[in-house]
């Protein structure tokens, strides 16, 4: 049996932060980074709660990879505060913080309490960039700062249950804000494609998001601010998050994960890197030819096909969409120059070297390897690793 979770409620187009107007009753808690409070952005909606005539508290102190302190001290604010309602203005970091601070005080009430009368406040996702899709997962990934770890945590009580998807504000973003955030869209929209829990649900949303990122992402990152460019993207980042609950992400997310954590490379940055890697691998094409997977090579190549990446009756066949679908990564990251490899990421390879074991067994534990649609071995992880220091094209 299968199902399709499509929650929150969703608002989107012109004007939708009006939406705000139609909040639940009660005190209200904003969290967003220090740049939406210092910019002025964080205005687009304590103005409107003003107006509304709404009391709010809010929490600036968001940080890139949230981590465990951060989240401590949201909580200590809210478990103050008691909000009855909760807005996350920001990209993947705010939201993710948010989901955290939601999760852990239920968890902190369920110690002491019966959980009927546990009170959970109404949680709205504004989100400010075009990425993670964290609007409508049930996923955060939160940073162990002691020990270079990211944590995956899943959790239906984090899901959001309003999301508001204005795309006025894409329209400042910089480039790599643009760009980054991109291709992480894309790379959700191709792992959950080719995850062995993918339904015909999940494939339309993948196929959609990753066609738009192809269609607009580029002339988003060229300066089209535009209005329908900026819906799109903001709906498919939307939709590749909405395919990826509802199937599962792969390796290329637990390789990032590490890396990001290790090395401090920004999320979606990491995953364009290793994203070509990865499909080399699971499809056995390429570098990686020695394991071939027939299922899996067709399935990628369905996603090409579907991505126009491969002329109607062009020669080649599976292998050769599936390549087409790698050098079309690859253009991607050159387009938006993020390098083909770690050492072009300015990545300590001496480090990575040294240390490349401990990483690999990091990875191995990682939620989203284990939900990887090929098996993978320590071993094969490492030698990834290793492939992915001097890069270049799988294929």
């Amino acid at each position: 049996m299968s199902q399709l979770d499509a929650c929150p409620k969703l608002h989107f187009g012109r004007h939708c932060l009006d939406a705000l107007a139609d909040l639940p009753d009660g005190e209200v808690m904003v969290l967003c980074d220090p740049f939406m409070v210092s910019s002025g952005i964080v205005g687009k909606v304590t103005d409107r709660l003003e107006r509304y005539g709404r009391h709010y508290v809010m929490f600036g102190e968001v940080a890139p990879d949230p981590s465990i302190q951060t989240v401590a001290k949201a909580m200590r604010l809210m478990l103050d505060a008691k909000p009855d309602v909760l807005i996350a203005l920001g990209g993947g970091s705010a939201i993710d913080t948010t989901k955290a601070v939601v999760y852990f005080c239920l968890k902190y009430k369920e110690a002491l309490m019966d959980r009927r009368h546990i009170h959970r406040p109404h949680f709205v996702a504004v989100p400010t960039t075009a990425g993670s899709g964290s609007e409508v997962t049930s996923y955060t990934v939160l940073t162990d700062t002691d020990n270079d770890v990211k944590i995956p945590i899943s959790d239906r009580a984090m899901i959001p249950d309003t999301a508001i998807l204005d795309p006025e504000f894409l329209k400042t973003l910089p480039k790599e804000l643009v760009a980054y955030p991109g291709m992480d869209v894309l790379t959700h929209a191709t792992e959950a494609y080719v995850s062995r829990q993918a339904t015909a649900f999940t494939d339309l949303y993948a196929v959609h998001a990753a066609q738009t990122v192809l269609r607009c992402l580029p002339r988003l990152y060229a300066g089209d601010r535009s209005d329908e460019t900026s819906q799109d993207m903001m709906l498919a980042a939307t939709m590749a998050g909405l395919a990826f609950h509802n199937s599962s992400l792969g390796l290329t997310h637990g390789i990032a994960h590490t890396l990001g954590a290790e090395f401090h490379l920004p999320h979606g940055y990491a995953n364009a890197i290793v994203l070509p890697w990865v499909i080399a691998f699971n499809a056995g094409v390429g570098r990686y030819r020695e394991h071939r997977r027939p299922e899996l090579l067709g399935r990628y190549a369905a996603f090409s096909r579907a991505l126009g990446l491969l002329a109607p009756g062009a020669p080649g066949g599976d292998e050769a969409a599936v390549e087409e679908l790698i050098r079309g990564v690859g253009r991607l990251d050159k387009a938006f120059d993020i390098p083909d490899s770690l050492a072009g990421a300015g990545v300590d390879l001496d480090r990575l070297s040294g240390d490349r074991a401990e990483m690999a067994a990091k990875i191995m534990r990682d939620i989203t390897t284990r939900a990887n649609p090929a098996p993978v071995t320590a071993a094969q992880v490492e030698g990834i690793l290793e492939d992915l220091r001097s890069g270049g094209c799988p294929v």
